[in-house]
């Protein structure tokens, strides 16, 4: 569950990542009083290049500062998203239908097809990500030959598993 603070902040660099021509991919905060790191993972259509992270430094550190959400100093960090990249909303799953993803539950209380009402639920899904219903905002993974409806609601991470393509490639 996001604290008061990151939900402010999420929403303060949703809208200027916008009005910059960005996606504000995922916001992560680790560590605590002079070791709280904060990092930022923004994208482009196109992809990003150092140009677009240099110069999105300076913007993102302005928001940060107006909203000063933490005492003392931290360390901001504005990074691309990476192959393992962080998904956070309806969009995102949408974009990534068809990508093998890890999706981290809040509680084990997810509701399964009933060809799975034998398995335990459990809070870690690795799968196919199938379809997301934007309406009723589920996503269906596939996994271990079975689906998995999980609501969106009840999504704490998820994250793309990155893989590399070396077919074709020379040594």
């Amino acid at each position: 569950m996001r604290s008061k603070k990151e939900i402010q902040l999420l929403g303060a660099l949703e809208a200027a990542a916008c009005s910059h021509g960005f996606d504000l991919v995922e916001l992560e905060q680790t560590g605590s009083g002079r070791s709280t790191l904060l990092r930022i993972y923004l994208d482009k259509p196109d992809g990003l290049t150092l140009d677009d992270v240099a110069s999105a430094n300076s913007w993102v550190a302005e928001v940060v500062e107006a909203l000063d959400p933490y005492k003392g100093s931290y360390t901001l960090e504005v990074s691309s998203p990476g192959i393992d990249r962080p998904v956070r909303t309806l969009g995102h799953f949408e974009k990534a239908v068809g990508e093998e993803a890890v999706i981290t539950l809040e509680s084990a209380g997810v509701f399964q097809d009933a060809s799975d009402k034998d398995e335990k639920p459990r809070l870690k899904y690795t799968g196919k990500i199938l379809t997301v219903n934007t309406e009723e905002q589920i996503i269906t993974l596939e996994a271990e030959g079975a689906r998995y409806p999980l609501r969106f609601a009840d999504i704490k991470k998820a994250r793309i598993k990155g893989r590399f393509d070396f077919e074709g490639q020379k040594g």
